[in-house]
């Protein structure tokens, strides 16, 4: 009696397998999608080869890699929300000569639904010339003893990933006007073009003032004072190379005399500005083609939106062409899109998992380390793309 049992049950429970399996089988959905590349406008290209297209469904983190032949190719997916990543060769002409350069593309939130459906992704050359790149953003602050939050040790730390001597003069720090939590259609778009912001700080100096050995970083925070008088918790930041310093009345600024203002070119703040708290911007470093005047004179940008009602936005724009790094900052569960053209950075990092996360104090977000040279230089990370580029919710620095 009980073998029969027993056959019963296990048939019954193959039956129902079988049945389960069937029924999620039949609930996936498979569409053919045409992706169309566009080569980059502004260079005269002859051939581009060796075209790999990732697909990274945003829901289940599964990654699919496909390979085009050409421009225009058709792959068959599983329905759903994908990031799309492109990587290939690329050869172009300057000055009657062929270059061979590498490519790249990228899209997010690409929806595939229904039997069919297409897109269009524009590539552009990546220049993996080692230059300036932003290390680390400390921009949560830290927390006191007795666990209240404390944002007056903010900082910046740039180094010089290359293997000669870099000029920091001229140097400027930007914070995007757009958040990366809030994503709206913003009439003129000119991120495919310029970086919208709302902070210009610059490096100051006549052009050799200030140089970077190789592997050395620059430090730039918001008030060079030793913290931890204030929060044993913090640490001492009187010794940074450069601290920002705004002359506000209504919030008046900390200035330590022995280390070096940086020059303020704008700022949307009719206070004093500090760092996203939350970290929802994108920070970059640049180089201005044009000075303070002619800058605050002919880059404003002007732009019309919707929030419920129409809004409008005013102000700065910095051409992607001047930009030498750029990096996205959200948090996980808010953020919505990148700020920046994926040109600049395909990807994001964080140091909250959700908004107003306290786990966000006391930690940063920091590039990685790709190599050391045998004399113990390192070289950072630098794909422009920060969720590969940096470590998330990291230890910062000045800890270690």
């Amino acid at each position: 009696m009980i073998n029969k049992i027993s056959y019963v049950l296990v048939f019954m429970l193959f039956i129902c397998a079988g049945f389960i399996a069937c029924t999620d089988d039949d609930k996936v959905k498979i569409t053919e999608f045409t992706l169309t590349l566009t080569e980059p406008e502004d260079l005269n290209v002859t051939s581009i080869s060796d075209l790999h297209v990732t697909f990274k469904n945003v829901n289940t983190g599964k990654q699919t890699t496909n390979t085009m032949t050409g421009t225009t190719g058709k792959i068959t997916l599983n329905e759903g929300l994908y990031n799309i990543t492109v990587e290939g060769k690329m050869n172009y002409i300057v000055d009657e000569k062929t270059v061979e350069g590498q490519v790249k593309g990228y899209k997010e939130s690409v929806n595939l639904v229904g039997t069919t459906s297409a897109d269009n992704i524009k590539l552009f050359l990546f220049n993996s010339k080692a230059d300036f790149v932003i290390e680390e953003v400390y921009f949560a602050g830290s927390t006191t003893p007795e666990g209240k939050q404390y944002l007056a040790d903010q900082y910046i730390k740039i180094y010089n990933n290359s293997d000669s001597v870099l000029y920091a003069d001229g140097l400027v720090i930007l914070e995007s006007a757009f958040k990366t939590s809030q994503k709206y259609d913003y009439t003129p778009d000119v991120m495919s073009q310029a970086m919208v912001v709302q902070s210009v700080y610059a490096i100051p100096g006549n052009g050799k003032d200030y140089p970077i050995q190789p592997g050395e970083s620059l430090l730039i925070c918001d008030k060079a004072i030793d913290h931890r008088e204030a929060n044993s918790n913090s640490f001492d930041l009187s010794n940074a190379d450069f601290e920002w310093y705004d002359d506000s009345d209504k919030n008046p600024d900390i200035d330590n005399p022995q280390v070096t203002n940086l020059d303020k070119i704008y700022s949307s703040s009719l206070t004093t500005w500090s760092l996203h708290n939350q970290g929802l911007c994108a920070y970059a470093i640049a180089r201005l083609q044009v000075n303070k005047e002619t800058f605050l004179k002919d880059y404003r940008y002007h732009a019309d939106y919707i929030f419920i009602n129409p809004m409008t936005i005013d102000r700065y724009q910095v051409p992607n062409a001047w930009i030498i790094d750029a990096v996205n900052i959200s948090n996980k569960a808010q953020y919505a899109w990148n700020v920046v053209d994926a040109s600049l950075d395909m990807g994001f990092t964080y140091c909250g998992e959700v908004a107003s996360d306290k786990n966000r104090y006391n930690k940063s977000v920091r590039r990685k380390v790709l190599s050391t040279t045998p004399d113990g230089r390192k070289i950072l990370k630098d794909t422009n793309n920060s969720t590969e580029d940096f470590e998330a919710k990291a230890t910062p620095s000045l800890k270690q």
